[in-house]
């Protein structure tokens, strides 16, 4: 018979009295190091598609060479269950022992972590491709990651104005009465997505579209775009002659973002071969390769989301909640 393990268990409240933006930003940070180094051991992330239910599972392991532990990931999405008075997503992390195997900790973050870290990288994007100064940012979406890619983007470049643009005017009107608030800015609700991006200097597209919301002509020079929401295949947010017009296009994994991201779309279509991509962004962070060069330059960066970067935030939540006393043990 195996003997027990002891199991720390960390709810959603614990894993936010812990970790801030700030945290998170560096966190991520040096996961990205940690991929584009050999510290990182990421395989392709697991899908798994319920159709009876409406929903997909995500489930990412991953490893930091060196580390006591190792991590993985699982993030669903219900589509449905709003209208069972439940939240769209779920998830937790799960830590083992890299020695011996056992369970360690259980994040029960209900996504909180994934939406943490998937902000915190486009505000680590911007540090190295968004211009120094900026005056004019755009959003492109009203929901969770919309809001969260905001904070973390005032974390690393201030800004005066937002324009955001959702499908559904209501909701645009409510993420502006809202996010002028958090954000201490100027918030407008635009019209339309080319009134939103038109002489914007960073937009951040946060949507589940499958067809492109930002066009190339609406793009002028100096911008830098952060495109987070093409996850799957069949997602799309930028028109792919933007990234051929790109003066550098940054991965997070060439060999995910390849199949997953707008890249994908862009080989797919000719637009671009993989020669074209200038770096993952671990490159640019371990100035293996240069970041933006200048304030004429047009950069986009496709995020679609690596494990390592969920093993960095999670290894951190851990060691600071067995300092800090937080949450409960089980065996099991």
């Amino acid at each position: 018979m195996g003997e027990m393990s002891k199991v720390l268990i960390l709810t959603k409240e614990d894993i936010e009295s812990l970790v801030t933006m700030e945290d998170a930003i560096a966190a991520v940070e040096e996961g990205f190091k940690a991929f584009n180094s050999d510290r990182a051991v990421v395989p392709f992330p697991v899908a798994l598609n319920v159709p009876d239910g409406h929903g997909d599972i995500h489930i990412k392991p991953g490893y930091m060479k060196g580390t006591s532990s190792y991590t993985v990931k699982i993030a669903s999405g219900f589509y449905d269950n709003p209208k069972r008075g439940l939240s769209t997503s779920h998830g937790m992390l799960l830590l083992f022992d890299s020695r011996t195997g056992h369970p360690l900790c259980f994040e029960v973050d209900r996504c909180f972590l994934t939406d943490l870290r998937t902000a915190a990288a486009g505000a680590v994007a911007a540090k190295v491709l968004a211009k120094k100064s900026v005056s004019k940012v755009a959003v492109i979406g009203t929901g969770t990651q919309a809001r969260m890619q905001l904070i973390a983007l005032s974390k690393v470049r201030k800004f005066d104005e937002l324009m955001v643009w959702g499908r559904d005017p209501k909701k645009s009107e409510a993420y502006a009465s809202e996010m002028s608030k958090v954000l201490g800015v100027k918030v407008v609700p635009a019209k339309t997505a080319e009134d939103a991006v038109r002489g914007s200097e960073v937009v951040v597209t946060a949507t589940m579209s499958v067809s492109p919301v930002v066009k190339v002509d609406w793009i002028s020079g100096g911008t830098h775009i952060t495109a987070m929401g093409s996850d799957e295949p069949g997602k799309q947010e930028l028109d792919t002659k933007i990234l051929a017009r790109a003066d550098k296009v940054v991965v997070d994994s060439l060999k995910q973002c390849a199949r997953l991201g707008e890249v994908h779309h862009a080989l797919e279509d000719g637009s671009i071969n993989e020669g074209d991509v200038h770096a993952e962004l671990g490159e640019i962070l371990l100035g293996k390769k240069p970041g933006r060069e200048s304030d004429k330059e047009v950069t986009v960066c496709d995020l679609t989301g690596i494990a390592i970067q969920d093993v960095a935030i999670s290894q951190f939540v851990y060691e600071k909640a067995k300092r800090s006393g937080k949450g409960f043990y089980i065996e099991v």
